[in-house]
């Protein structure tokens, strides 16, 4: 009887994960990662108070930025010579917000901190990149 609560509960848990939604599990990821780039910069709650809600108006520009490239990429009425020029256009725009954020961090954080911050954000997407890889190898027996 043991063994088949067991069971039954594993598959509960298992079920609940695959019927996620994709907004679900992006804030899931979104909470990880803060909680992660919070342990790396060590922040004082003035400094926290200060810099989260810079952070976090960088990630909604950023995410609009990506997902305006993303529609640009799907659009089949641009020749590949012009997609080349948007997509390059996208990665100028991209960079003109990490100089524009760099300096709002500043007034929030000290160098050393962005530069942590920088460290941590792609250690981050490291780790997530690896472990989607993990998860979809198949498994050898």
């Amino acid at each position: 009887m043991k063994r088949l609560s067991v069971i039954i509960f594993i598959l509960m848990l298992s079920t609940s994960l695959f019927a996620q939604s994709k907004s679900e599990r992006y804030e899931q990821i979104e909470t990880i990662k803060v909680a992660f780039i919070t342990k790396k910069l060590d922040l004082s709650s003035e400094e926290a108070q200060k810099f989260w809600p810079i952070y976090n108006n960088y990630q909604k520009e950023l995410m609009l930025l990506m997902k305006k490239r993303r529609e640009e990429r799907l659009r089949t009425d641009i020749e590949p010579n012009d997609k080349i020029n948007l997509d390059l256009s996208y990665e100028s725009k991209m960079l003109d917000l990490k100089k524009k954020y760099k300096k709002l961090y500043s007034k929030a954080i000290p160098a050393e901190k962005i530069l942590l911050l920088y460290q941590a954000e792609r250690e981050f997407r490291e780790h997530l990149i690896k472990q989607l890889n993990h998860r979809r190898k198949p498994t050898s027996k």
